[in-house]
């Protein structure tokens, strides 16, 4: 069953807050930094269920620190900064910068390239050759993938019929099928189950 507060912005956020002040100040001052940059390069920007899409980098970081207990400062900095490359102003080199080369890494890692004007079919297209390259990533970034898609996945029970993108979700759900679970099931059991529920 979906949590009850799944689309208050304001109740995942306060968890993720509560959660950075058991952080040292240095880790915690990184965290904060990535949500701030969440935040702003995701202003105006709404998921398909009609809330602030910050809410989904946020519930992403919740996965891997609620969920999976995984505390690596660079991965949650990365999770709250996973789409702002395809969706915002900043670049790769911003968050190099800013956060250093293993944070950027993970970001690259899990952002697909797209060209300027990109069709709908170009980005059908090249979505086998990330799925491929995240198969053949590190487990950091596969981990941060899978979070990222499971947030997704959840996300589908709140897209209403008449949305443009409600036709979609057979096709999500076959991408899952197809490239999801099986890197999943090669990198963590916990998360290859929570996926498994949502290929039928």
């Amino acid at each position: 069953m979906l949590e009850d507060k799944f689309l208050d912005l304001e109740h995942q956020r306060t968890k993720l807050l509560r959660f950075l002040e058991s952080l040292s100040e240095k880790e915690k001052t990184r965290a904060s930094k990535a949500l701030s940059w969440a935040e702003q390069g995701h202003i105006n920007q709404f998921r398909d269920s009609g809330i602030s899409y910050v809410i989904h980098p946020i519930r992403t970081a919740l996965i891997l620190v609620e969920e999976l207990g995984i505390q690596d400062n660079e991965m949650i900095c990365a999770s709250l900064m996973h789409d702002l490359i395809e969706d915002s102003g900043y670049t790769i080199e911003h968050i190099e910068t800013e956060f250093g080369s293993e944070t950027a890494r993970l970001v690259k890692g899990v952002t697909r390239p797209r060209t300027e004007n990109e069709t709908e079919e170009e980005k059908l297209s090249n979505k086998p050759k990330k799925f491929k390259e995240i198969a053949e990533s590190d487990e950091k970034t596969r981990l941060l993938k899978l979070c990222d898609i499971l947030d997704n996945m959840r996300a589908m029970g709140y897209i209403s019929e008449v949305h443009i993108n409600y036709p979609k979700i057979l096709r999500w759900k076959d991408e899952l099928k197809e490239y999801v679970l099986p890197i999943a099931e090669n990198t963590n059991q916990k998360l290859y189950n929570l996926l498994l529920q949502f290929s039928d």
